[in-house]
């Protein structure tokens, strides 16, 4: 647990040095928190905590000290899910990917995995590092270039078909990158990622508490939730589990990222 404690003596650093004075107010709480913590009050850190994470007020720090909280009341589901929440902030991706590894060596079962193909990796890279929006901009930018250089061809008469060829391929390079900003869209919306937070549940074909088994699921599964068919049933996710099959699995047994 020495690693943890780390973490968590960085993790007060780091909220202290990051609050804005637009959230002077969250700053008490997140000491109570803290002080509950230290003190091996976890169920009254986490209820501070949630507090902070209600009202958006969300930081690396705030979701590295629930991972911690978690692991103290042994709900590893949840430690696992803060823990890769904080791992996507810089200032706690090194001590929340220790408290993953941590996590992970603790689980009872392992579910298989099959490796993403590189094409799905790639898009994730993109959402997660510079999202639609900016892929969209780049774009726009490559198609502007690409424009400009061919009408400039107008008035740049003996350099005409060299300038033509670079505008043509910075035109299409631009309109392929706005086709990936829409589809890298389409996928930020559709598909989520999720951690199951319960001890055992079963991932059933229909979403209903009696339909057939499809396979049984443990405390700290993921799996890739399909938002647009999950919208169809209240109280169910339809998902993708991690070894490759798909069912449905009730809302409440997890954790959306």
């Amino acid at each position: 647990m020495k690693r943890i404690g780390t973490g968590l003596l960085f993790a007060v650093f780091m909220m202290h040095a990051s609050l804005g004075l637009a959230q002077e107010n969250a700053q008490p709480i997140f000491d109570r928190g803290n002080d509950a913590l230290v003190a091996g009050n976890y169920l009254q850190a986490v209820t501070a905590y949630k507090e902070l994470e209600s009202r958006n007020m969300i930081s690396g720090a705030l979701f590295l000290n629930m991972g911690i909280s978690y692991v103290q009341l042994d709900s590893l589901g949840k430690a696992k899910y803060y823990f890769i929440k904080a791992s996507r902030f810089e200032e706690t991706e090194e001590q929340a990917n220790r408290g993953l590894d941590f996590v992970e060596q603790r689980f009872s079962r392992q579910s298989a995995v099959l490796p993403k193909l590189p094409w799905d990796k790639a898009v994730d890279w993109l959402k997660l590092n510079m999202g639609a929006s900016s892929l969209l901009g780049i774009g726009i930018i490559l198609l502007n270039i690409g424009i400009l250089a061919f009408v400039s061809t107008w008035f740049w008469v003996p350099y005409e078909k060299p300038v033509q060829r670079s505008g043509l391929g910075a035109s299409a390079i631009g309109l392929l990158i706005v086709f990936l900003s829409f589809y890298v869209q389409y996928v930020s919306q559709r598909y989520s990622e999720a951690v199951m937070v319960h001890r055992q549940t079963n991932v059933v074909e229909q979403p209903q508490e009696d339909a057939a088994v499809v396979s049984q699921a443990y405390e700290g599964y993921t799996f890739t939730v399909d938002e647009y068919r999950s919208e169809e049933q209240q109280g169910w996710s339809y998902v993708r589990m991690s070894n490759g099959l798909y069912g449905w699995i009730p809302n409440n047994e997890i954790k959306v990222l």
